[in-house]
Protein backbone atom coordinates (compact mmCIF):
# COMPACT_ATOMS: atom_id res chain seq x y z
CA UNK A 1 0.00 0.00 0.00
CA UNK A 2 2.70 2.24 0.80
CA UNK A 3 4.17 1.81 -2.36
CA UNK A 4 1.51 2.38 -4.24
CA UNK A 5 0.49 5.94 -2.75
CA UNK A 6 4.40 6.57 -3.37
CA UNK A 7 3.73 5.79 -6.68
CA UNK A 8 0.46 8.24 -6.69
CA UNK A 9 1.82 11.08 -5.45
CA UNK A 10 5.05 10.83 -8.04
CA UNK A 11 1.78 10.54 -10.74
CA UNK A 12 -0.39 13.08 -9.41
CA UNK A 13 2.14 15.14 -7.01
CA UNK A 14 -0.89 17.45 -6.12
CA UNK A 15 -2.06 14.83 -4.12
CA UNK A 16 -0.12 15.61 -1.24
CA UNK A 17 -0.65 19.19 -1.00
CA UNK A 18 -4.34 19.75 -1.19
CA UNK A 19 -5.62 18.04 1.73
CA UNK A 20 -6.23 19.43 4.88
CA UNK A 21 -4.07 18.79 7.48
CA UNK A 22 -2.96 19.67 10.63
CA UNK A 23 0.20 21.72 11.65
CA UNK A 24 2.07 21.87 15.07
CA UNK A 25 2.59 25.55 15.51
CA UNK A 26 3.96 27.39 18.71
CA UNK A 27 2.54 24.44 20.55
CA UNK A 28 -0.94 24.75 18.62
CA UNK A 29 -2.66 22.32 15.96
CA UNK A 30 -3.19 24.72 12.83
CA UNK A 31 -5.40 23.43 10.63
CA UNK A 32 -4.39 24.67 6.90
CA UNK A 33 -4.97 23.70 3.18
CA UNK A 34 -2.36 24.45 0.86
CA UNK A 35 -2.50 23.81 -3.19
CA UNK A 36 -0.43 24.60 -6.06
CA UNK A 37 2.68 24.82 -4.28
CA UNK A 38 4.09 22.35 -6.56
CA UNK A 39 4.32 24.32 -9.44
CA UNK A 40 5.32 27.37 -7.92
CA UNK A 41 8.03 29.10 -9.96
CA UNK A 42 10.74 30.25 -7.49
CA UNK A 43 10.47 33.81 -6.24
CA UNK A 44 6.64 33.94 -7.59
CA UNK A 45 3.82 34.99 -5.10
CA UNK A 46 2.21 32.80 -3.20
CA UNK A 47 -1.83 33.82 -2.07
CA UNK A 48 -2.62 34.10 1.56
CA UNK A 49 -6.29 34.29 2.66
CA UNK A 50 -7.27 35.61 6.07
CA UNK A 51 -10.88 34.29 6.88
CA UNK A 52 -13.71 36.88 8.63
CA UNK A 53 -14.48 36.93 12.45
CA UNK A 54 -15.53 33.07 13.73
CA UNK A 55 -15.61 31.45 10.17
CA UNK A 56 -13.25 28.62 8.67
CA UNK A 57 -11.29 28.70 5.50
CA UNK A 58 -14.87 27.26 4.05
CA UNK A 59 -15.93 30.27 3.33
CA UNK A 60 -13.30 30.82 0.62
CA UNK A 61 -14.56 27.76 -1.39
CA UNK A 62 -16.19 29.50 -4.24
CA UNK A 63 -12.46 31.03 -5.39
CA UNK A 64 -9.38 29.02 -3.98
CA UNK A 65 -9.46 25.87 -7.02
CA UNK A 66 -9.77 28.88 -9.71
CA UNK A 67 -6.78 31.10 -8.11
CA UNK A 68 -4.78 28.02 -7.09
CA UNK A 69 -4.54 27.22 -11.05
CA UNK A 70 -2.69 30.64 -11.60
CA UNK A 71 -0.60 31.03 -8.22
CA UNK A 72 -0.62 28.64 -5.41
CA UNK A 73 -2.97 29.68 -2.42
CA UNK A 74 -2.53 28.85 1.55
CA UNK A 75 -5.95 29.07 3.61
CA UNK A 76 -5.98 27.78 6.98
CA UNK A 77 -8.16 28.37 10.63
CA UNK A 78 -6.81 30.61 13.29
CA UNK A 79 -6.48 28.62 16.61
CA UNK A 80 -10.25 27.87 17.40
CA UNK A 81 -11.95 27.80 14.54
CA UNK A 82 -13.11 25.53 11.95
CA UNK A 83 -10.61 22.11 12.69
CA UNK A 84 -7.99 24.02 14.25
CA UNK A 85 -7.27 23.68 17.99
CA UNK A 86 -9.23 25.72 20.59
CA UNK A 87 -6.31 27.70 23.44
CA UNK A 88 -7.90 30.06 25.46
CA UNK A 89 -5.34 33.27 24.60
CA UNK A 90 -6.37 36.47 23.04
CA UNK A 91 -6.02 36.55 19.46
CA UNK A 92 -4.20 39.78 19.86
CA UNK A 93 -2.86 40.95 16.58
CA UNK A 94 0.33 40.08 17.47
CA UNK A 95 -0.08 36.28 18.59
CA UNK A 96 -2.79 35.55 15.36
CA UNK A 97 0.19 36.69 13.22
CA UNK A 98 3.33 35.64 15.05
CA UNK A 99 1.02 31.86 14.59
CA UNK A 100 0.55 32.62 10.80
CA UNK A 101 4.24 33.72 10.27
CA UNK A 102 5.50 29.98 12.03
CA UNK A 103 3.13 28.43 10.22
CA UNK A 104 4.33 29.32 6.98
CA UNK A 105 7.68 29.12 8.39
CA UNK A 106 6.82 25.63 9.10
CA UNK A 107 5.30 24.87 5.45
CA UNK A 108 8.44 26.43 4.28
CA UNK A 109 6.55 28.18 1.91
CA UNK A 110 9.17 31.26 1.42
CA UNK A 111 7.66 34.83 0.87
CA UNK A 112 6.30 37.20 -1.26
CA UNK A 113 3.02 36.91 -0.07
CA UNK A 114 -0.41 38.37 -1.48
CA UNK A 115 -2.46 38.62 2.01
CA UNK A 116 -6.46 38.57 0.89
CA UNK A 117 -8.38 39.23 4.15
CA UNK A 118 -12.23 38.93 4.93
CA UNK A 119 -13.67 41.53 7.03
CA UNK A 120 -12.08 40.86 10.38
CA UNK A 121 -9.31 39.24 8.53
CA UNK A 122 -8.57 42.30 6.69
CA UNK A 123 -7.37 43.80 10.26
CA UNK A 124 -5.52 41.09 10.50
CA UNK A 125 -3.38 41.24 7.08
CA UNK A 126 -3.01 44.67 7.51
CA UNK A 127 -1.06 44.47 10.60
CA UNK A 128 0.75 41.15 9.51
CA UNK A 129 1.66 43.41 6.33
CA UNK A 130 3.04 46.05 9.50
CA UNK A 131 5.03 43.55 11.37
CA UNK A 132 6.66 41.97 8.15
CA UNK A 133 6.50 44.24 5.42
CA UNK A 134 9.32 42.95 3.49
CA UNK A 135 7.56 39.82 2.78
CA UNK A 136 4.52 41.48 0.91
CA UNK A 137 3.93 41.63 -2.76
CA UNK A 138 0.20 42.76 -2.34
CA UNK A 139 -3.16 43.29 -0.13
CA UNK A 140 -6.55 42.68 -0.88
CA UNK A 141 -9.51 43.68 1.41
CA UNK A 142 -12.01 41.50 0.60
CA UNK A 143 -15.45 44.08 2.32
CA UNK A 144 -13.13 44.51 5.22
CA UNK A 145 -13.44 45.84 9.06
CA UNK A 146 -12.26 49.31 8.97
CA UNK A 147 -9.27 49.34 10.20
CA UNK A 148 -9.00 53.32 9.72
CA UNK A 149 -12.15 54.24 11.30
CA UNK A 150 -12.06 56.47 14.76
CA UNK A 151 -15.06 56.30 17.29
CA UNK A 152 -15.79 60.08 15.88
CA UNK A 153 -15.96 58.50 12.29
CA UNK A 154 -18.36 56.44 13.40
CA UNK A 155 -20.26 59.18 15.53
CA UNK A 156 -20.35 61.52 12.66
CA UNK A 157 -22.50 58.64 10.54
CA UNK A 158 -25.28 58.81 12.76
CA UNK A 159 -25.26 62.68 13.33
CA UNK A 160 -25.69 62.52 9.18
CA UNK A 161 -28.27 60.35 9.36
CA UNK A 162 -30.33 62.62 12.05
CA UNK A 163 -29.61 60.61 15.05
CA UNK A 164 -29.38 62.71 18.51
CA UNK A 165 -26.42 62.98 20.24
CA UNK A 166 -28.07 60.87 23.71
CA UNK A 167 -28.74 58.33 21.31
CA UNK A 168 -25.34 57.92 19.91
CA UNK A 169 -23.45 58.14 23.33
CA UNK A 170 -26.11 55.28 24.37
CA UNK A 171 -24.92 53.52 21.21
CA UNK A 172 -21.28 53.51 21.79
CA UNK A 173 -21.26 52.95 25.12
CA UNK A 174 -22.86 50.11 24.32
CA UNK A 175 -20.60 48.82 21.33
CA UNK A 176 -17.47 49.57 22.91
CA UNK A 177 -17.22 50.42 26.94
CA UNK A 178 -19.04 47.01 27.58
CA UNK A 179 -17.35 44.24 27.69
CA UNK A 180 -19.10 41.16 26.78
CA UNK A 181 -19.06 37.81 29.62
CA UNK A 182 -16.58 35.35 28.17
CA UNK A 183 -18.37 32.41 26.36
CA UNK A 184 -16.08 29.67 27.31
CA UNK A 185 -17.92 27.05 24.85
CA UNK A 186 -17.22 29.47 22.04
CA UNK A 187 -14.30 31.21 23.08
CA UNK A 188 -12.81 31.63 19.22
CA UNK A 189 -15.53 33.72 18.20
CA UNK A 190 -16.22 35.58 20.90
CA UNK A 191 -12.53 36.97 21.95
CA UNK A 192 -12.32 37.69 18.19
CA UNK A 193 -15.29 39.93 18.98
CA UNK A 194 -13.95 41.10 22.05
CA UNK A 195 -10.35 42.05 20.63
CA UNK A 196 -11.88 44.23 17.40
CA UNK A 197 -13.75 46.04 20.23
CA UNK A 198 -10.68 46.61 21.89
CA UNK A 199 -8.83 47.96 18.57
CA UNK A 200 -11.94 50.33 18.28
CA UNK A 201 -11.89 50.89 21.47
CA UNK A 202 -7.99 52.91 20.46
CA UNK A 203 -9.08 54.16 17.28
CA UNK A 204 -6.80 51.04 15.65
CA UNK A 205 -4.04 53.22 17.31
CA UNK A 206 -1.93 49.27 17.45
CA UNK A 207 -2.35 49.07 13.74
CA UNK A 208 -1.87 52.96 12.48
CA UNK A 209 1.71 52.91 13.81
CA UNK A 210 2.59 49.86 11.64
CA UNK A 211 4.23 50.57 8.35
CA UNK A 212 2.49 49.80 5.46
CA UNK A 213 4.61 48.82 2.64
CA UNK A 214 4.61 50.09 -0.62
CA UNK A 215 2.71 47.31 -2.12
CA UNK A 216 -0.25 47.62 -4.62
CA UNK A 217 -3.62 47.62 -2.41
CA UNK A 218 -7.21 46.30 -3.61
CA UNK A 219 -9.99 46.84 -1.91
CA UNK A 220 -13.75 44.42 -2.54
CA UNK A 221 -16.57 46.82 -0.65
CA UNK A 222 -20.28 44.79 -1.11
CA UNK A 223 -22.37 47.46 -2.00
CA UNK A 224 -25.79 44.74 -1.25
CA UNK A 225 -27.74 45.59 2.05
CA UNK A 226 -28.48 41.80 3.13
CA UNK A 227 -29.67 42.53 6.34
CA UNK A 228 -32.94 40.31 7.14
CA UNK A 229 -35.47 42.89 8.09
CA UNK A 230 -35.99 40.98 11.71
CA UNK A 231 -32.36 41.64 13.08
CA UNK A 232 -31.99 45.49 12.03
CA UNK A 233 -32.18 47.86 14.27
CA UNK A 234 -34.95 49.53 16.28
CA UNK A 235 -32.75 52.35 16.89
CA UNK A 236 -32.14 53.79 13.24
CA UNK A 237 -32.14 53.70 9.69
CA UNK A 238 -29.92 50.64 9.30
CA UNK A 239 -30.18 50.59 5.72
CA UNK A 240 -29.14 54.35 5.10
CA UNK A 241 -26.53 53.91 7.83
CA UNK A 242 -24.97 51.08 6.00
CA UNK A 243 -24.60 53.29 2.36
CA UNK A 244 -23.15 56.40 4.37
CA UNK A 245 -20.81 54.11 6.05
CA UNK A 246 -19.69 52.58 3.01
CA UNK A 247 -19.30 56.35 1.84
CA UNK A 248 -16.74 57.20 5.07
CA UNK A 249 -15.06 54.29 4.35
CA UNK A 250 -14.32 54.41 1.00
CA UNK A 251 -12.53 57.97 1.50
CA UNK A 252 -10.40 56.47 3.92
CA UNK A 253 -9.72 53.69 1.67
CA UNK A 254 -8.77 55.63 -1.20
CA UNK A 255 -6.21 57.88 0.76
CA UNK A 256 -4.51 54.24 1.49
CA UNK A 257 -4.09 52.95 -1.94
CA UNK A 258 -3.04 56.27 -3.14
CA UNK A 259 -0.36 56.39 -0.27
CA UNK A 260 1.20 53.46 -2.44
CA UNK A 261 3.23 54.14 -5.99
CA UNK A 262 2.67 50.73 -7.02
CA UNK A 263 -1.11 51.32 -7.55
CA UNK A 264 -4.35 49.68 -6.62
CA UNK A 265 -8.16 49.57 -7.03
CA UNK A 266 -11.67 50.17 -5.13
CA UNK A 267 -13.96 47.78 -6.34
CA UNK A 268 -17.61 48.68 -5.51
CA UNK A 269 -19.94 45.60 -6.39
CA UNK A 270 -23.53 46.98 -5.80
CA UNK A 271 -24.93 43.27 -6.21
CA UNK A 272 -23.01 41.53 -3.75
CA UNK A 273 -23.59 41.96 0.18
CA UNK A 274 -20.27 41.47 3.12
CA UNK A 275 -19.81 37.60 1.83
CA UNK A 276 -18.52 38.90 -1.57
CA UNK A 277 -16.07 35.73 -2.46
CA UNK A 278 -19.61 33.84 -2.09
CA UNK A 279 -21.95 36.45 -4.15
CA UNK A 280 -19.32 37.54 -6.79
CA UNK A 281 -16.38 35.02 -6.94
CA UNK A 282 -15.55 36.18 -10.10
CA UNK A 283 -15.31 39.84 -9.55
CA UNK A 284 -12.38 38.01 -7.17
CA UNK A 285 -10.25 35.73 -9.11
CA UNK A 286 -10.30 38.03 -11.66
CA UNK A 287 -8.84 40.63 -10.16
CA UNK A 288 -6.30 38.71 -7.98
CA UNK A 289 -5.15 37.45 -11.04
CA UNK A 290 -4.96 41.06 -12.43
CA UNK A 291 -2.74 41.82 -9.38
CA UNK A 292 -0.67 38.73 -10.20
CA UNK A 293 -0.10 39.34 -13.65
CA UNK A 294 0.94 42.95 -12.79
CA UNK A 295 3.54 41.60 -10.37
CA UNK A 296 5.31 38.94 -13.05
CA UNK A 297 5.19 41.86 -15.04
CA UNK A 298 7.35 43.56 -12.78
CA UNK A 299 9.78 41.65 -12.51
Amino acid sequence: MKTAFALLLLLFPSLGFTQEKLVSVNGININVLVKGMEDRAKGSTVIVFENGMGVDLGSWNKVLDSIASFAPVVAYDRAGMGKSEVVFEMPTIQFVNENLHALLDSLQILPPYILVGHSFGGVYIRSYAGLYPDEIAGLVFVDPADFTETKDDWNDIFRTIGVPEAKIEEMITKRLYQPSKVDSVNFGPWSEGEVLRELRLNDFEEISRLTLPNVPIYFFVGGKFDVPVERRSKDFDQEQFFHVKNNSNMERWKKLIYASDKGGALIYLTNSGHYIQWDEPQSLIANIKVLVDSLKEKK
